[in-house]
């Protein structure tokens, strides 16, 4: 890539790779520079194409997860998380505010949110919350979640469960909402664990759920998810309860369930498949 430079008074014109590029951003900006998308690719170093290649595939809730990871990623500007993982909170589509930023949060001890889409202090967590509401928007509403199975190419005929408390493996999900698992993970096997644990755990929401995914927008429904004691806490990444909303959110509306015993459940249930998506 021809970049410009200024060298003893004169400018030039020199090639330098994207890895060069993004070591002399990652020196020189602010964390506010970074105010688009394309801004954290040329910081990271990836190319828009290449992004745009490898989601191609990609219904938009999950592109946006894809985008961001690579948001926070840059955000961050290479600092570690430390032992507070701090994350934006929103209103609801329906509340008077509409979908808006309203707080962050954090966890030492317990978590939901993947450390992906965390950052290292509160200014940050702000920061990305409201330059970025449009692409959490999308992730956490789930604008296309009527994607969610026809996304894999090969379906088997659906199983019926008497309960949900019958379905004890992601094989067991798969067949539910009539998903072929072998070729699920032939589909996503290339992506990395906690991408990969993601897909697996919306398939299973959408199974635990009787084959729908929670509407985010209606805030007359709650919506329940799991919580959990993180790795570094005295018992380790385990369950530790559920939480519930009804007018705001920093969940996505894919991973969460329609009661608190159903979220309770999941939790516990799938708990390697949570540890996966979540450390």
């Amino acid at each position: 890539m021809k970049q410009k430079i200024t060298f003893k008074g004169k400018e030039i014109v020199i090639d330098l790779t994207p890895e060069q590029i993004a070591s002399a951003n990652r020196q020189s900006i602010h964390f506010t520079d970074i105010k688009t998308l394309d801004d954290a690719l040329s910081f990271i170093g990836e190319t828009p194409e290449s992004f745009k290649k490898r989601t191609q595939f990609d219904d938009d809730a999950q592109k946006a997860y894809k985008e961001l990871e690579l948001i926070c990623l840059a955000i961050r500007q290479g600092n570690e998380l430390g032992d507070r993982w701090y994350y934006p909170w929103f209103n609801s589509t329906r509340t008077s505010r509409g979908f808006s930023y309203d707080d962050y949060g954090y966890d030492s001890t317990h978590s939901y949110v993947g450390s992906r889409l965390c950052v290292e202090n509160a200014e940050k967590a702000k920061y990305i919350g409201e330059q970025f509401v449009e692409i959490y928007s999308r992730y956490i509403n789930g604008d296309s979640l009527a994607v969610e199975v026809s996304q894999v190419s090969a379906h088997t005929t659906k199983k019926t469960f008497e309960n949900y408390t019958d379905m004890k493996t992601f094989e067991d999900a798969c067949s539910a909402v009539g998903v072929d698992h072998e070729e699920f993970h032939n589909q996503y096997k290339s992506l990395p664990d906690d991408a990969y644990a993601y897909m697996q755990l919306r398939i299973i929401s959408q199974a635990l759920n009787g084959g729908s995914n929670m509407d985010y927008t209606d805030t007359d429904i709650y919506k329940y998810y799991p919580w959990f004691n993180s790795v570094g806490s005295s018992r380790g990444f385990s369950y530790r309860g559920y939480h519930y909303d009804a007018s705001h959110s920093g969940v996505g509306s894919r991973l969460t369930y329609k009661s608190e015993e159903i979220a309770e459940y999941a939790g516990k249930q799938f708990i390697e498949i949570y540890n996966k998506y979540i450390n």
